[in-house]
């Protein structure tokens, strides 16, 4: 095991500092480097915005070759669930709703934890992390090439 050098006055676990008020004023985590302003709020609020439907969102594939791409309706499904309709957003994009919604959610926990307790998550990274991209990612491409297929019309947004 490699030494660890003792923890600043003032860190979290390191003692000293004025009681009560651990790890006030710190510029950042490790290092004391100091952390950038989050940035999902934006993010967040647009969209919002786009699967609620109040601005609608043009897919460029179904656009340019009239075929849907594999997230073709997901807009359109995050608004229907918003508003409580289920059987709807299943019948506009049962893809995402069952795969890529889920894998969303977990990876923005995965991702909360690690920021927030510094709890560092192994499927965020390494090879387990290559292994999910790389099942959503042909799970999304095997899911694009059904539901342009014929006789496979009602899975089209």
């Amino acid at each position: 095991p490699e030494a660890r050098p003792p923890p600043r006055r003032g860190a979290p676990g390191g003692g000293g500092g004025a009681p009560g008020r651990r790890g006030v004023g710190r510029q950042g985590g490790r290092g004391g480097a100091p952390r950038p302003p989050p940035r999902g709020g934006g993010a967040g609020a647009l969209g919002l915005v786009l699967s609620a439907g109040l601005v609608p969102l043009p897919c460029p594939l179904l656009f340019l070759t009239g075929f849907d791409c594999p997230f073709c309706g997901g807009s359109r499904m995050l608004g229907a669930l918003l508003h409580g309709d289920l059987a709807r957003a299943v019948d506009l994009n049962a893809f995402a709703l069952v795969l890529v919604l889920p894998v969303a959610v977990l990876f923005l926990i995965a991702s909360a934890r690690q920021e927030v307790r510094g709890i560092p998550s192994p499927w965020l990274v390494g090879r387990p992390g290559r292994w999910a991209a790389n099942a959503v990612l042909a799970a999304a491409v095997v899911w694009g090439v059904v539901r342009n297929l014929p006789g496979f019309e009602a899975l089209r947004a």
